[in-house]
């Protein structure tokens, strides 16, 4: 009997977990610990696995964005941040690195205008349960390829990132100067609002 631990600390992992308990294959069963796991699936958990938590485990992560280019978290702010026209979920071994483990598969969607970090996040959580579902008993009989990662390509975003790109001050500073447009954002009506230093 080979024993599966689902990691999460999200709603929707917890959804995973619900929906693999009524899917379990023949040979397999879920365990609360992973110490006395043999495969990990991590679904929106917070922690890094140590080295000896996965030495003799295989190890899978559903990561809430597209690798190897969104490393780390926040990703949908990122994504945001950086104008792309993609947003997507990533099926992965975990190996020791942080989001660099080996991909099994990428499925993006096109991201609308308009979208927020918290309505992309949605979205995002919606197409993990999906992939989940598609993937978990394939996950456990080994029945995947997986291609390796360019880890010299893509970044890995930290929360001390996020922090700092949320202090706008010096955006707003630069545009301040008589007679000159100051700095604005387009509401949700596509509304040009201008934002003053004061």
């Amino acid at each position: 009997m080979k024993k599966v631990f689902i990691a999460t600390a999200r709603p929707t992992g917890d959804l995973c977990k619900a929906w693999a308990l009524r899917n379990l294959p023949e040979g397999f069963s879920l365990v609360d610990t992973v110490e006395e796991s043999d495969i990990i699936i991590s679904v929106m958990y917070d922690k890094i696995f140590k080295k000896q938590q996965l030495a003799n485990r295989r190890a899978f992560n559903f990561h809430p964005a597209p690798l190897p280019d969104y490393r780390g978290v926040g990703l949908s702010s990122w994504q945001l941040i950086n104008e792309e026209t993609k947003a997507g979920v990533t099926l992965h071994a975990i190996d020791s690195g942080v989001d660099t483990g080996d991909i099994i598969e990428v499925r993006n969607f096109l991201i609308k205008e308009g979208e927020t970090a918290q309505s992309l996040y949605n979205k995002t959580q919606k197409l993990v349960f999906k992939m989940f579902q598609d993937w978990f008993v394939d996950v456990l009989k080994g029945n995947y390829e997986a291609v390796s990662q360019n880890r010299r390509t893509g970044r890995t975003y930290r929360s001390k990132d996020l922090q700092r790109a949320k202090d706008i001050t010096k955006f707003i500073r630069a545009f301040c100067f008589e007679g000159k447009e100051s700095a604005f954002y387009y509401n949700k009506d596509k509304e040009k609002v201008y934002i003053k230093y004061e």
